[in-house]
């Protein structure tokens, strides 16, 4: 069992710093392009590619995951799960840049509003833990969906993708928090990378012990 719990984690983070990788790599185009987004339009153009973003995310790390899991159900197939890991991460980027985008003021608004100054490190560390927990367990139930077919306690999954996505989302704010204006390429590159290798050890240690302790042993008889 560890040695499929050490195969589950590597998985995740493999497929968690390929998604988040790419993520940050469109990020970066899109700020490169437009800048700071302020009007209307450029906000939708930006929601709109970092949803396509999160479905990069969710094949690759749905693929990954499946590699782990058809080991354990060989019928298990691999468009279900993907599918459902797709369509949620999808939603989740949509939800997450809902904050940031249109409710949160940019630095450039905030900068027009005299005598007023945002404390940034406590709305990302609001922003984790809410929205950690929040889609974490968004990101399980749709997983659960496939899961359930093989699994009569797959609602385990609910509960350990919230705890691990409430911990993977709060590395991956912390390190988005870090960057100053005007910092180099490279630095933006290694957190990015640091930022997607944590998120996706947090979730696959998290949700491995979840698998191989309350999940499998049941679908085991």
């Amino acid at each position: 069992m560890k040695r499929l719990w050490l195969n589950w984690t590597f998985n995740c983070a493999t497929g968690e710093l390929l998604g988040i990788g790419t993520a940050g790599a469109i990020a970066y185009g899109i700020n490169t392009a437009i800048g700071e987004p302020v009007h209307i339009m450029t906000k939708l153009i930006v929601l709109f590619a970092m949803m396509m973003a999160g479905a990069i995310e969710g094949s690759l790390l749905g693929f990954f995951q499946w590699r782990v899991l058809k080991k354990i159900w060989p019928t298990m197939p691999s468009g279900t799960w993907i599918g459902y890991t797709i369509a949620i991460a999808v939603l989740g980027w949509f939800l997450g840049m809902l904050p940031s985008l249109f409710f949160i003021p940019s630095q450039v608004e905030a900068s027009a509003n005299a005598g007023v100054e945002l404390d940034q490190p406590v709305l990302f560390a609001v922003l984790s833990i809410g929205s950690g927990l929040l889609l974490g367990a968004l990101f399980g139930l749709f997983q659960w969906i496939p899961l359930r077919k093989y699994s009569p306690k797959a609602a385990y999954w609910i509960l350990a993708n919230a705890l691990g996505w409430g911990l993977g989302l709060g590395w991956i704010y912390l390190v988005a928090s870090l960057p100053q204006e005007g910092s180099p390429l490279s630095v933006l590159i290694s957190l990015g990378i640091a930022g997607g290798l944590l998120a996706g050890l947090s979730v696959g240690a998290i949700t491995g012990w979840f698998l191989i302790r309350k999940i499998i042993p049941v679908a085991g008889g």
